[in-house]
This record gives structure tokens, sequence and C-alpha cells, in this order.
């Protein structure tokens, strides 16, 4: 699965899961989920089942650390190398 179809995914999770508005200006697949409070360490880790469950892959811990796994492309980009 290509990257733009897994951030769909996730996109779509996230707004159902944490009530995003869909006119909210701040969110976007580039905004870091964490620092504007988007998703904290129990969204964390309800968004790595929800990883788990879709695309059938554990996130290793060193990706989970990384830059990358901060916005939805990030993440997408981190899922679709590991599918």
């Amino acid at each position: 699965m290509d990257a733009a179809a897994v951030a769909d995914r996730i996109e779509k999770f996230l707004r159902e899961q944490f009530l995003v508005a869909d006119d909210d200006p701040r969110f976007s697949r580039t905004v870091d989920l964490y620092e504007h409070g988007y998703v904290d360490s129990v969204g964390l880790v309800e968004l790595l089942a929800f990883i788990d469950e879709e695309f059938a892959v554990e996130v290793p811990e060193e990706a989970l650390l990384s830059p990358e796994f901060s916005t939805i492309d990030g993440i997408a980009g981190v899922v679709a190398a590991l599918t």
C-alpha cells in the first residue's frame, strides 16, 4: 500500500477518534500531532492499535521515537515502508 492511501486512512481514523472538526484550520497531514495536542500518550496507544489492526504491522520503537512519527504524512511513510 502506498503512503498516500495509508495517510488517507490514518487521517480518517484521527478525525473520527479524536473528534477533529473538518474545518479545523490547524489540522493537516504535516502538523505535529503531539505538539498541537491532537494526540496524547493514550491517543498514541490507540493509534498504534489501529495501525496494527488496519495494516497488520507493528511499529518498531526506533520509528516511534523518530521525528517522522509526529505527522500523518510521516506516520504513513513509516507504515507504508513496513507493509
